[in-house]
């Protein structure tokens, strides 16, 4: 068990509950769950950029948008492989619902979209105004 999965089974029912059954729940909750390693990733690239005094931006554009996009298309492929395809989703929504500590996992998976959410918007501050606090 860890916190993609938990997250991935309750947006998975939060949607389901909010819209009705509908295609594709599954790969819908899995770019949820990506979304945040997503956001990840542009922070990183973002300090990346910022510690070597915005050259990707400024000089190699084009490569700074193709590290955008290679890396969100890698890691949606990587989440689409391992929770979406050979039955993984079943697998993976009959771990979490046998899950005896579901509190501490619930508070676990909020802590861990607030800190990518901070990180995220950390990262975008120190891009555009650097470390002069």
């Amino acid at each position: 068990m860890n916190v993609w999965k938990y997250t991935y089974i309750k947006f998975y029912k939060f949607r389901r509950c909010l819209l009705g059954k509908m295609l594709g729940e599954d790969y819908a909750a899995m770019l949820f769950v990506a979304s945040f390693d997503v956001l990840l990733y542009f922070g990183v690239i973002i300090l990346i950029d910022k510690l070597i005094d915005n050259a990707l931006s400024v000089k190699y554009e084009p490569l700074y948008f193709a590290l955008y996009i290679l890396g969100m298309l890698t890691i949606e492929w990587f989440r689409k492989r391992t929770m979406c395809k050979n039955g993984a989703f079943e697998r993976i929504k009959n771990e979490v619902e046998n899950e005896p500590r579901k509190l501490m996992w619930g508070i676990l998976s909020i802590l861990y979209m607030i800190i990518v959410i901070v990180f995220f918007l950390f990262c975008c501050y120190v891009s555009r105004y650097g470390l002069d606090f």
